[in-house]
């Protein structure tokens, strides 16, 4: 890109620049406009000038300071004056003496001067005179009333064209030198105007290309920055909002306030029919705040892109989520079995994980694989109950075109060539057809596929981890489980106790889950927590972990803090999440067994003592409450129990 540069100026200036740009056309790639002003009336400088400099689309001006001072605010183009140096006023001194030792330095600015010159009066011989002006009518009569001394006159062009219109010499104060420099001065600040537009640019590219809406503004809340996003998100007007108030250009209350509100992060409002998720963040200079940036996110775009990777990738089982760190307990058989799973996690031998339902078998397997070196590649898991068998069948293996009605044009991959590398979940294995058990048995033991209406073999690189909530030796035995697939399977085993094995984990499990349900209750109730715990250690949990979780997440609903007074009402809020509980397991519907004795009465009383035990169990062994739920008074109940021989 061509650089243009227009020189202002008048009579003798215009020539000398001349010579100079002739010198310089071949050295420079710059188009240098030279501009020469003929009219010396002020107020039709500025129309003259200004229409010149358009007609070459110019970069940058350079003139002497009495233009300068004439287009300065009056147009968008940089503006640079003349650069004077000492030796400049002393070769153009040198050039007046021969005419006359009464030489005036005529300028508009006699700060360019820099130095005191009238030293030279002595040395020289000369006596030195100084004419400022701020018009050509003003400059013009000081030069006349000059030319009365019969000097000479040091000055610009248009004090040497009035300096020969009244009979005198005048000398050019400009030399070649000072036009060089300030053609240079002048590419320099072109150069790095262009690097700033540059960025500028850059930068604006890069702010409009994200979806984020962002305003920045200055310490006065004046609006320097405003991308399209934000445009569109606050539904502002085209028009250009920089260098206007914050609450003059946003208009709804709403986002008013957060003009005056000081830095804060996520802050959710309501801006007509959307929800924004909004920052403001200072920006500092020096540790000194010079302004603001107010980001702002449309929820419903962060709500879908939130829901796509569940569809893609959480709801695929594709991610382990879980750590050993996750998982809670202070039991001696917990601690055991966590310590074997770590070893475990370090080899690549298949591992079967043996629990109750609700123990946490996938929190198990998705902690192995994150403590595996496995962990960078995907955690594919499945519940091989939840689908029907042709179904599972081609998720694991996948299909090829046609396989089926309804399969995809281009086949799809199956679960076990996805998790290529990584680890396979496959939960409730001991509900699986022995069909199914035998192309499950290739695949552990050849790490090969053939997908579903397919020939070709895939080679697959992945750890096998099973869970069964039953044991599978049994499974076995009855001809329901292949023995092959069984010792396949059965190569690490790990073995989650169920809850009611380690009731000493309760309060550690309570604790956790109420401050991540409800901190607030959690911090109310806190006092009390130890004896709520003890109440929850009564109960066998048949759900284990799952079921406890069920317990205190409706504990947490029912129990509201302002309302919370006491420990009694905490323990009776808890007697009736784990009544209801109990009743939804339909205890009374259990069969009950009991040893036939010879004696009918022996009998009853054995069957007696079979009911009044289940009873214990169903109501936590809590005394008054068992004795109100069986219809006796206390004292009553206590016989009862003599009489059965339990000890309670």
């Amino acid at each position: 890109m061509t650089t243009k540069i227009a020189i202002v100026g008048q009579g003798d200036f215009i020539n000398l620049a001349k010579r100079v740009t002739a010198k310089l056309a071949h050295k420079l790639n710059v188009h240098l406009q030279l501009l020469e002003i003929n009219q010396a009336d002020t107020p039709g400088l500025v129309p003259s000038i200004l229409s010149l400099i358009e007609k070459i689309d110019t970069d940058i001006i350079i003139t002497g300071r009495f233009i300068e001072a004439l287009l300065v605010g009056k147009t968008s183009i940089p503006i640079i004056h003349l650069h004077l140096t000492p030796s400049d006023i002393l070769a153009a001194v040198n050039q007046a003496i021969p005419y006359s030792h009464r030489i005036a330095i005529a300028m508009a600015e006699l700060a360019d001067l820099r130095y005191d010159f009238s030293t030279l009066q002595d040395l020289l011989n000369i006596k030195l005179e100084y004419i400022n002006y701020t018009t050509p009518p003003e400059l013009q009569l000081k030069i006349r009333e000059f030319s009365e001394k019969e000097g000479s006159v040091i000055g610009t062009g248009l004090a040497v064209r009035y300096a020969k219109q009244y009979g005198m010499h005048g000398t050019l104060i400009y030399t070649e030198n000072s036009i060089v420099e300030s053609i240079e001065r002048a590419l320099e600040i072109i150069h790095f105007k262009r690097e700033e537009e540059k960025r500028n640019q850059a930068f604006l590219a890069i702010i409009n290309s994200v979806r984020d809406g962002i305003i920045a503004t200055d310490s006065r809340d004046v609006i320097t920055i405003v991308n399209d996003s934000a445009r569109q998100l606050l539904q502002l007007p085209a028009e250009n909002l920089v260098g206007k108030d914050l609450t003059d250009a946003v208009s709804p209350l709403s986002l008013q306030e957060l003009a005056s509100e000081d830095e804060f992060q996520d802050k959710i409002i309501k801006f007509k029919q959307t929800r924004l998720n909004t920052t403001k963040s200072g920006i500092y200079q020096k540790d000194v705040k010079i302004g603001n940036v107010l980001t702002f996110q449309d929820m419903t775009h962060i709500q879908n892109i939130e829901q796509k990777y569940r569809l893609e990738n959480e709801a695929k089982g594709q991610v382990a989520r879980a750590h050993f760190a996750d998982i809670i307990s202070a039991t001696p058989i917990m601690r055991q079995t966590l310590e074997r799973a770590k070893r475990f996690s370090l080899t690549d031998s298949t591992i079967l994980i043996i629990g109750e339902t609700g123990t946490g078998k996938e929190l198990l397997a998705q902690s192995i694989h994150n403590h595996s070196d496995r962990k960078p590649q995907p955690f594919v898991a499945i519940n091989c109950a939840a689908l029907p068998e042709t179904l599972l069948e081609s998720q694991l293996f996948g299909y090829e075109d046609g396989a089926f009605t309804g399969a995809s044009k281009n086949g799809k991959k199956g679960l076990f060539e996805i998790a290529h590398n990584g680890t396979v979940f496959l939960d409730e294995i001991n509900s699986i057809s022995l069909h199914f058990q035998a192309r499950l048995l290739r695949v552990l033991q050849e790490k090969e596929v053939v997908r579903v209406g397919g020939y070709k073999v895939i080679p697959i690189n992945i750890r096998v981890v099973a869970a069964t909530n039953e044991d599978l030796l049994p499974l076995v035995k009855a001809g329901k489980f292949r023995a092959d697939l069984y010792y396949r399977l059965n190569v690490l085993k790990l073995r989650i106790p169920p809850l009611r094995d380690r009731l000493e984990d309760i309060p550690l499990l309570t604790k956790q889950f109420l401050r991540y349900q409800n901190i607030e209750l959690y911090h109310h109730i806190e006092p009390c927590i130890e004896k709520l715990c003890a109440e929850l250690q009564k109960y066998t949990y048949p759900g284990n972990i799952r079921e406890l979780y069920n317990i205190l997440e409706r504990f947490s609903i029912l129990c509201e803090p302002q309302k919370v007074q006491d420990y009694e009402t905490c323990r009776e809020i808890i007697w009736e999440c784990m009544e209801d509980r109990s009743m939804d397991l339909g205890v009374s519907d259990q069969k009950l067994e009991f040893d036939l004795h010879e004696s009918y009465r022996e009998s009853l009383i054995a069957a007696e003592r079979v009911i009044m035990t289940k009873y214990i169990d169903k109501y936590y062994g809590d005394k008054t409450m068992l004795a109100s739920k069986l219809g006796m008074g206390r004292t009553t109940f206590y016989r009862k129990l003599k009489e059965l021989g339990i000890s309670y």
